[in-house]
């Protein structure tokens, strides 16, 4: 996984070639293998798929399988927590290939709402967000509120970014909201994620936020347009 990619998409005509990689992928994530998902990730580099394909075509699409497989008991909490270890492991190793296109002197501080420990999604927009030349603060999984004001006063953020994968953490952002504008920084816009504002695009609007993006690269073309 050290082989130096750019961030240009894959041509349309690859589409079926991604999706051989990503049925591969998910087998891995079945059979619980590392290693084998290791092997995936290694040979879709070999054939010069580029980074923000792997985690958008591969690693994403992969997860969101893995968690539907889960609310049909298909999926056990072990396996799910294995895949999910794994594609985080992964995403470290991959990290280095996201180097910034150029510094937008931009800062966005982004997190999970509180409880919410499904972080995948999160992560990989952080990745995208540092790509394109954003100084990113990624706080992970379960962020107390209080703390993210203050991570976002510290560091004078121009963007924040809150997660809630499962739709019961949705509330939480209305709190969320609302805690910055108490502290005075409701002027600093917020964009929100997760799966419930990919099967419900126009959700954000009914909680205070800016705005959502469905995926890592939607989140980018929005906050340009943002902040």
């Amino acid at each position: 996984m050290n082989q130096e990619m750019t961030g240009v998409t894959t041509a349309p005509e690859a589409t079926a070639v991604l999706a051989d990689f990503q049925a591969d992928y998910l087998n891995a994530m079945i059979a619980g293998s590392g290693r084998q998902a290791d092997q995936v990730i290694t040979h879709a580099f070999d054939q010069q798929v580029v980074v923000n394909d792997v985690y958008m075509n591969i690693l994403q699409t992969t997860a969101y399988e893995i968690g539907r497989l889960w609310q049909v008991n298909k999926f056990t909490v072990a396996q799910e927590h294995l895949a999910t270890a794994i594609i985080e492991r992964q995403m470290g190793d991959m990290h280095g290939l996201f180097k910034p296109q150029t510094d937008l002197k931009r800062t966005l501080v982004l997190g999970c709402v509180e409880r919410e420990f499904h972080r995948v999604g999160c992560r990989m927009v952080a990745d995208f967000m540092e790509q394109a030349g954003w100084t990113v603060y990624y706080l992970g999984a379960a962020v107390p509120v209080r703390d993210f004001v203050s991570m976002a006063r510290s560091v004078n953020a121009d963007l924040i970014g809150v997660s809630a994968q499962m739709v019961y953490h949705v509330p939480s952002i209305t709190n969320f909201v609302r805690e910055f504008d108490s502290q005075g920084m409701g002027g600093i816009p917020i964009m929100a994620g997760g799966l419930p504002f990919v099967q419900q695009p126009e959700l954000y609007r009914a909680l205070g936020v800016r705005f959502s993006g469905v995926d890592a690269r939607a989140a980018v073309t929005r906050a340009s347009q943002v902040a």
